[in-house]
């Protein structure tokens, strides 16, 4: 009993520990770098890690295939938070969104996935949630957008907590829940608390539906888990990935900076 209370709770630490480098690393980074950052995969990149330490690489892969299915219920979730959270309070409007997660990752669960579907279902939330007219009361929050001591520990906990728990049972729920369960978005639920309460509904709401274009590199991230996880094995395919990530946060990042700076432009000159 205490070996696995122990084990659970270096779980939560080295999770925890990862959440805060990540966190003070993007916060005092420039832009560019502080994006791709906090678009990395730092909740599911350790989950992995712990999975495939304990279990074989077709599990690891079965399981981010499913992660990926459900990377479209965290499309949900920045589609539905933003239109909650112009209206009403952050417990409403969290409670709200992780309910529209839900739903979709009981859908998700039960479906047979393969690799194109998983895909195909992953893209076409993203791309409604991209194109999606825009709520009304979107205001831009301040800069820049400090994390507190007390802040950044309870996104530790609360992430730690979640990515040791789904660990330590993923043996016995297997790997299609596994992989569902490691997609919570554990890092939106403590950024959409924290910036609505500091600073109201609309920065909250327009800092989550900037992140929505970024979170592709996370769908680039578990396409190419999924296809090395076996090849590689879990753990060379992980620090593959997490370059794969890194690489289309930037292209992302830069090609967002060039259109602002293009549209910055036309205005200019009009």
């Amino acid at each position: 009993m205490l070996t696995v209370l122990g084990l659970l709770l270096a779980k939560m630490i080295l999770t925890g520990a990862v959440v805060v480098a990540a966190s003070v690393i993007a916060e005092r980074s420039g832009p560019l770098l502080g994006g791709v950052i906090i678009s990395l995969p730092i909740s599911s990149g350790p989950a992995v890690f712990f999975v495939a330490l304990q279990s074989d690489d077709r599990f690891v892969a079965e399981s981010v295939l499913y992660s990926l299915g459900m990377a479209s219920a965290i499309a949900v979730f920045l589609l539905v938070y933003p239109r909650l959270a112009v209206r009403h309070g952050p417990l409403l409007s969290i409670a709200g969104a992780l309910v529209a997660w839900g739903l979709v990752g009981i859908v998700v669960e039960r479906i047979p996935f393969t690799l194109p579907g998983a895909l195909l279902t992953t893209l076409t939330a993203f791309a409604i949630a991209i194109w999606a007219p825009r709520p009304a009361g979107l205001r831009p929050p301040p800069r820049p957008v400090g994390i507190s001591g007390g802040e950044l520990l309870s996104r530790a906990l609360i992430t730690g907590a979640i990515v040791a728990g789904v660990v330590t049972i993923s043996a016995a729920i297997g790997p299609r829940a596994t992989g569902v369960l490691m997609s919570f978005p554990a890092a939106f639920t403590s950024i959409a608390y924290i910036m609505q309460r500091r600073y109201g509904g609309g920065a909250a709401a327009a800092t989550l539906l900037a992140s929505t274009v970024g979170m592709l590199s996370f769908v680039c991230y578990l396409v190419a888990l999924y296809l090395l996880a076996e090849p590689l094995g879990a753990l060379p395919a992980l620090g593959a990935a997490l370059c794969v990530a890194a690489a289309a946060s930037t292209v992302i990042a830069l090609v967002g900076r060039r259109r602002a700076a293009l549209s910055r432009s036309k205005e200019a000159r009009s």
